[in-house]
């Protein structure tokens, strides 16, 4: 939901409201977590390198950073409960009461409204997609205008979904060995312990490249982005990563006469300044 002000300014510069503080707080969970996670988990993938039994010291050894681990492991879970129960709120609150007071709630109406969720891709993401190649290629001399979120962002927001069930079940299957073996065979602890290394590895890569760079590394932010803790985003990077989103906000708020220019052409926001006289032809009228 957003608020009332999509824009705050401050000291003359404008920022667009991108995160509400309950968003913010279960991304600083969701980062505290994995990173502890990794941490605690990373040296017994790889046990015969020399950082890893330093690592593991830090965390109490073999003797406390397995609860460490388990206890991050457990509040991951919680959160990602959590948020399937935010989500399903918003959802209810949003779409299905509005859609029940207009006598409108019906299979193909939930359906439309589930597809209108800012976070679900849609066909314009793979628009953005195709764009971004050619942009890169120098086929177009302008990047895509992202819209309120991005394909990336997408990507972001939906691989932990499929992480999270990867790892977590894994995660407990070797937890709990001595009741899991009373259902299924003791190959599962090998297959589970193949699973959850492999999907954190893949995890953590995923995090400390590809999200880090773009939310933290990229020449845009650096050293670090900090919508995630402000909930505001500049109106440069707005220009920049979400200029679709950024002239529709504009235009709600009542700055449309401010609205730059999209990213990739020349602003001709002024006129170009008079000739100096030297530069004029002889006999030129003067000003």
């Amino acid at each position: 939901m957003l608020p009332r002000y999509t824009i705050r300014i401050n000291n003359g510069e404008k920022y667009f409201f991108r995160f509400t503080v309950n968003q913010r707080l279960q991304h600083i969970v969701l980062a505290a977590s994995v990173i502890v996670l990794v941490l605690t988990g990373m040296p017994l993938k790889f046990h015969d390198m020399l950082w890893a039994s330093y690592l593991y010291d830090r965390f109490g050894g073999i003797s406390l950073a397995p609860v460490i681990h388990r206890f991050a492991a457990v509040i991951l879970l919680l959160l990602f409960c959590y948020h399937l129960m935010y989500l399903l709120y918003n959802f209810f609150v949003g779409e299905i009461i509005p859609l029940k007071k207009r006598g409108e709630l019906d299979l193909i109406s939930i359906v439309k409204a589930v597809l209108r969720q800012p976070m679900i891709p849609t066909l314009k993401d793979l628009k953005d997609i195709l764009e971004l190649v050619k942009y890169l290629l120098h086929l177009t001399p302008e990047p895509p205008r992202g819209a309120r979120f991005t394909w990336k962002e997408k990507f972001d927001y939906w691989a932990p979904f499929w992480g999270i069930v990867i790892i977590g079940s894994s995660g407990i299957v070797m937890w709990a060995q001595e009741l899991t073996t009373k259902f299924l065979p003791g190959e599962a602890i090998n297959f589970a312990l193949i699973a959850h290394s492999d999907e954190a590895l893949l995890a953590a890569l995923f995090l400390f490249i590809w999200h880090w760079y773009n939310v933290h590394f990229s020449t845009s932010v650096f050293p670090m982005g900090a919508v995630f803790l402000t909930g505001y985003l500049s109106e440069e990077l707005m220009v920049e990563e979400h200029y679709e989103y950024y002239v529709e906000v504009m235009k709600r708020e009542g700055y449309e006469s401010e609205i730059h220019p999209p990213p990739g052409t020349v602003a001709a926001r002024a006129p170009a300044p008079d000739p100096a006289p030297e530069d004029q032809e002889e006999g030129s009228p003067q000003p």
